[in-house]
Formats: C-alpha cells, sequence, structure tokens
C-alpha cells in the first residue's frame, strides 16, 4: 500500500511538473507576444503615421460615420501581430528551470516544421503587405490587382498543400480529428481552397475596429486548448498528426500569435490608433487552416473560422445575388457594414460578433472531446 502511494505521489508529482513547465512556457509566449506590442506600439503608429500621412484609403460608398472615424487612421498595424508572433515564439525557447535542476538559463531548440508554418503564413503576410504599399503610395483604396492578389495567394496555397504531402500527410479530411474520410486529391486542392478563402474572409471580416484582432484571440484561444490536449495524448492522435506537431511546439506558436492579437487589440479597440491592414488579415487567415491541418483537425476550421466564413459567405451572397437578380440581400456587405447600415453602434456589432465567434468555438471544442470520447480510448 505504501509503494502504491509512493508511485501515485511521484506520478502526480511529475505530471505537476510537466504542466507547470508546459503552462510557464505557453505564458511566457503569451505575455511575450502581448508586451510586445503594448511596449513597441507607440513607437511603431508614430512611424508608420510619419510615413502615412494621410492614413489608410477608405472606401467612399460606406456609411458616414465609418469613413469619418477611420479616415486618417495609418495601416500596416499587422505587423504588430507578426512579429509580436514571432518574438512570443522565440523567446518561450529560453528556458529558466530546468526540472531537477532548478535554476539554470538555456536555449532549447525549435521545431524545424512548426517555424515552417510561421514562414508560409508570413508570405501570405508580404502578399498583404505588398497590398497595404500599394495602396498607401497610391493614395486610393486599391492596392494589387485583384489577379495578381489571387495568384500570390494560390501560390502559397499550392506550397502549403505540397508541405503537408511532404509530411506524409495522409488524404484523409478529418471532420473531428478520428472521424475522417480518405477522399484523394481532394484533400489538397481542399486546403489550397481553405488557405485562399479564410484568408479572404478574415480580411472582409477586418473593417471595424477590434473585430478580426478579438476574435482571433478568441479562436486561437480554443485551437491552443485542442493543442494541449492532443500533446497529452499522443497515442490516439500520433494516427493522423504528424509527429512533430504531437510536441508542446505548436503551442506554442499558438500562444504568441494568441497574445500578439491581444497586443495589438490594444491599440485598435474603438477607436482604433491603427489598422491591421491586409498584412495582418493575411498573416492571421493562413495561419488558421495551417494550424488546424496540422494538427488534423480539418472540419474544425468551420467553427473556429464561423465568423470569418460568416463574413466571407455574406460577400458573396450580395455578389450573386446582385448579378443574377440585380437585388441586394444586404445593406452592404461584409455583413458587419449592413448593421452598420441599420444604425447599430460599431461597438455593439463587435461585441455580438464575438459573442457569436465564441460560442461557434465552444461548439466546435465540445465536437473535438467528443470524438476523443467516442473513437480515442
Amino acid at each position: 500500500m505504501i509503494k502504491y502511494l509512493a508511485f501515485e505521489y511521484q506520478s502526480l508529482f511529475s505530471f505537476l511538473n510537466i504542466f507547470s513547465y508546459i503552462t510557464f512556457r505557453a505564458g511566457a509566449s503569451i505575455l511575450t507576444g502581448l508586451f510586445f506590442s503594448l511596449i513597441f506600439g507607440n513607437y511603431i503608429i508614430n512611424k508608420l503615421s510619419n510615413v502615412q500621412p494621410t492614413g489608410q484609403p477608405i472606401r467612399d460608398d460606406g456609411p458616414i460615420g465609418h469613413i469619418v472615424k477611420k479616415i486618417g487612421t495609418p495601416t500596416m498595424g499587422g505587423l504588430f501581430i507578426v512579429f509580436g508572433t514571432l518574438a512570443g515564439y522565440s523567446l518561450s525557447h529560453i528556458n529558466f528551470w530546468t526540472i531537477g535542476e532548478g535554476f539554470k538559463v538555456e536555449l532549447t531548440s525549435m521545431n524545424v516544421n512548426v517555424i515552417l508554418l510561421f514562414v508560409l503564413a508570413f508570405l501570405m503576410a508580404m502578399v498583404g503587405f505588398i497590398d497595404d504599399y500599394l495602396k498607401v503610395k497610391a493614395g486610393r483604396n486599391l492596392g494589387l490587382k485583384p489577379t495578381q492578389k489571387f495568384a500570390l495567394q494560390f501560390l502559397i496555397g499550392c506550397i502549403s498543400a505540397y508541405y503537408f504531402i511532404f509530411l506524409n500527410y495522409d488524404s484523409n479530411f478529418y471532420f473531428f480529428s478520428g472521424l475522417g474520410f480518405d477522399i484523394g486529391i481532394v484533400k489538397w486542392l481542399i486546403i489550397i481552397f481553405f488557405i485562399i478563402g479564410i484568408t479572404n474572409s478574415v480580411n472582409f471580416t477586418d473593417g471595424l475596429d477590434g473585430l478580426v484582432a478579438g476574435s482571433s484571440a478568441i479562436s486561437f484561444g480554443g485551437i491552443l486548448i485542442i493543442s494541449f490536449w492532443i500533446y497529452r495524448h499522443p497515442t490516439y492522435y500520433s494516427n493522423f498528426i504528424g509527429d512533430d506537431f504531437l510536441t508542446v511546439e505548436l503551442s506554442l506558436l499558438i500562444s504568441a500569435v494568441a497574445g500578439a492579437c491581444l497586443g495589438f487589440l490594444w491599440w485598435n479597440t474603438n477607436p482604433a490608433k491603427i489598422i491591421m491592414g491586409d498584412v495582418g488579415s493575411h498573416f492571421l487567415g493562413s495561419l488558421f487552416p495551417l494550424i488546424l491541418f496540422a494538427l488534423g483537425a480539418d472540419g474544425l476550421i468551420f467553427f473556429f473560422c464561423f465568423l470569418f466564413i460568416l463574413e466571407g459567405v455574406s460577400v458573396v451572397v450580395q455578389i450573386l445575388s446582385f448579378k443574377y437578380r440585380q437585388k441586394r440581400v444586404f445593406k452592404m456587405a461584409p455583413i458587419h457594414h449592413h448593421f452598420e447600415m441599420s444604425n447599430w453602434a460599431e461597438t455593439t456589432i463587435i461585441v455580438r460578433f464575438w459573442i457569436i465567434n465564441g460560442i461557434a468555438v465552444v461548439i466546435g471544442l465540445g465536437l473535438f472531446y467528443a470524438d476523443y470520447v467516442l473513437f480515442g480510448q
């Protein structure tokens, strides 16, 4: 009995050590991403304001109040998120405490394949950066031509699909991790479609102060939970997830981007001192599907990106309805502008959309856990 209790005590102690170690690293990643934006915020905003004296060009067919408040606000604030994520993930690899050895400063190795996920999202962010730069330079709300932007997005989508093929991911489309069906080559086409589609949907959503940053922080928070769960249950999830993503490394990247979103939200909340721009929306929009496909949680994109998909679908519905019926379904698309035109206060729309996004994330978490209960035990 004493030996049994001693074994249980050691097991519990070991678990708590591992849990506290992981929590500390993830917390460090979140806080670094957060404080990067907070500390360098004013400096970056002032620099961007100096090179963008007229700020972000605003489309002139929207709500008058929206145009008045947004005009002159500097753009490219998504750089906060890109470099905040990089800082958070990098600094989380400085270890100050070693289990069994106490205080000991050392650098831990980074996972190359997790870094490559960041690189792919960074490439997409550069597409957005070019678009933002051309808009500011020309002083109009038109940067890259649609065909040019789509071509670059498609190229990065193809590279991303090949990346998962290179990692020996199978052609199953996983609805909720364990529940999946082999769809052959269509799987790689779906990856390209989602990367392009979610990227543009996040871009459409970025029209109100704090809407994308707050929603992204909520969604990445939910994804962080499932990444921890997968890390703690490698036996089941190794059946359809690459070994590189069964480590805590992916959780650190997710923590960093969540913290960076919160830090950016500090400056982007209504009334915004800086606008995210395409550089930020492209980075976040591509990172969502990249991470979820890496985690083998393909179908959860519909829940963790529910708000963005809703906004993107509203644009498609509006275009198709006007083209074939000569009628508009919404007063203005994307759908958040419809509510602006209906005299909803901007903050009311933002908070209610956050709530909707949070509900979708909770449902996604429930389905993820239900999958483990049904198939993972």
